[in-house]
């Protein structure tokens, strides 16, 4: 039986799908990302419409419910996402930094 919260999980998927075919049309994607996007998010669909395959995992970590084990690894997934995203913004404001001052330093030197 489906109930409330499984269907507005399936229509974020579905949407989710959307927007990454959307996404590749645009070529914003490349073949491999889309590929692997329609795979994790069919692959939440069927987690989200059979919600019993994960029973034994959680079981194994000794969660009591599966919407519980699918809430923790949530966040996990989450913070690790978000940890991931800062360092390579780091970086990524390191090399624009650097590039700057290269080129605010050629600039003066052609003006001399």
């Amino acid at each position: 039986m489906i109930i409330g919260i499984q269907v507005i999980a399936l229509l974020f998927a579905f949407c989710m799908i959307y927007f990454s075919v959307l996404h590749f049309k645009r070529r914003e994607l490349s073949g491999s990302e889309i590929v692997s996007w329609i795979i994790m998010w069919t692959l939440a669909i069927v987690v989200i419409v059979f919600p019993e395959l994960l029973q034994p995992f959680a079981k194994t970590f000794l969660v009591t419910r599966v919407f519980d084990l699918m809430t923790i690894a949530g966040f996990i997934l989450v913070i690790s996402m978000v940890s991931v995203t800062y360092v390579r913004t780091k970086k990524l404001e390191k090399k624009l930094e650097d590039m700057v001052r290269r080129e605010a330093l050629k600039g003066k030197k052609k003006n001399k």
